[in-house]
């Protein structure tokens, strides 16, 4: 469906569900209906309680839930929705008023995009090798980059995971601004990781999740605090993937690890390759399992992904791979 066609041809009411939208309340929802609707989708809302009964509109192409709040209610009802579909969740911000057309299209493209292959992208350019800023002492820290279907995917990965490891982890999801507190919530629940969302001044801790901000920029400070500095860049994606991988490159060299999830575009490529480079490990969500496997698929084909697998087996591969990693360090 070419969705920068709105003639009525175009909106085939008949298609199979793409998405589910998750969105604030004060007419954001109707906004975001509108506007999809003049590219080519139909966006039915659809409350919490009646999507977890699966009482969903007949015809439509995409599922608008407004969430009123972040109390554990609603958190409960989200959870329970995300393990119960499979449709891939997408998060939006609640200042939707004053967006352009063109950010309307950027929507449109990511629902489209799950037809778009991987190699329809240019490849990105190979950096050049990084030096460590610090010695390889201490857990590992993790990358987990996703988008498109990140949620579902990163959901799965942590909840698979036998024991929380010797490690620390930053999550860059592609996700509108108000949500990174409720992803972060979410998660914090649902998983036996400890997640918050990276703020200014914090400390790493090893089995902690961080979720990135959306429009700062992620500096590690002496190995052991995080820095959120000012971002007015104009960027493609934000949170900025490539970006924290590149800084997490730079600063833990071979105790850099990475996983490119589920998404669209090739956000993280370069970082991979960063990672690579130091001496860290990269891995990525296998296609099948994907939402969309754009992101994934580009990290591959650098050449710096050395495992691939679903959410659960790549879950149960790091607890294996962290273990024989201190083993081999024991014994050296």
């Amino acid at each position: 469906m070419d969705v920068a066609n709105s003639s009525a041809s175009q909106a085939r009411t008949a298609s199979p569900l793409v998405a589910l939208l998750a969105a604030g309340q004060g007419g954001q929802g109707d906004m975001l209906r509108e506007g999809l609707a003049n590219l080519g989708f139909r966006v039915e809302p659809v409350a919490l309680e009646k999507a977890l009964k699966g009482q969903w509109p007949a015809g439509a192409q995409v599922l608008l839930v407004e969430l009123c709040d972040a109390s554990d209610a609603v958190l409960d009802q989200l959870d329970a929705l995300m393990d119960q579909t499979s449709l891939p969740v997408l998060f939006h911000e609640e200042a939707l008023a004053g967006k352009s057309e063109s950010w309307m299209r950027k929507l449109a493209d990511k629902l489209k995009g799950m037809a778009v292959a991987a190699d329809e992208l240019p490849a990105a350019p190979r950096p050049a090798a990084v030096q460590p800023a610090l010695p390889a002492e201490g857990p590992m820290v993790w990358v987990l980059g996703a988008s498109f279907g990140g949620p579902e995917a990163t959901k799965r990965f942590l909840d698979a995971m036998p024991e929380v490891p010797d490690a620390i982890f930053f999550l860059a999801q592609h996700i509108g601004d108000g949500f990174v507190d409720l992803l972060a919530a979410q998660l914090n629940r649902s998983t036996p990781f400890r997640v918050v969302p990276a703020r200014d001044g914090a400390e790493l801790e090893s089995g902690t999740v961080f979720v990135t901000p959306v429009q700062g920029a992620i500096q590690i400070v002496d190995g052991s605090r995080i820095r959120v500095q000012d971002d007015h860049a104009p960027r493609v994606y934000r949170p900025w993937i490539d970006g924290i991988m590149q800084e997490v490159a730079r600063c833990f060299g071979p105790r850099a690890g990475a996983i490119v999830f589920s998404g669209m575009g090739d956000d993280g490529a370069l970082g991979a390759q960063a990672i690579a480079a130091a001496g860290g490990e990269v891995w990525a969500q296998d296609s099948d399992s994907c939402s969309i496997s754009s992101m994934p698929d580009c990290a591959a084909a650098t050449g710096a992904v050395r495992r691939r697998g679903t959410p659960e087996e790549l879950s149960g591969a790091l607890v294996q791979y962290l273990k024989a990693r201190e083993e081999s360090r024991a014994t050296s």
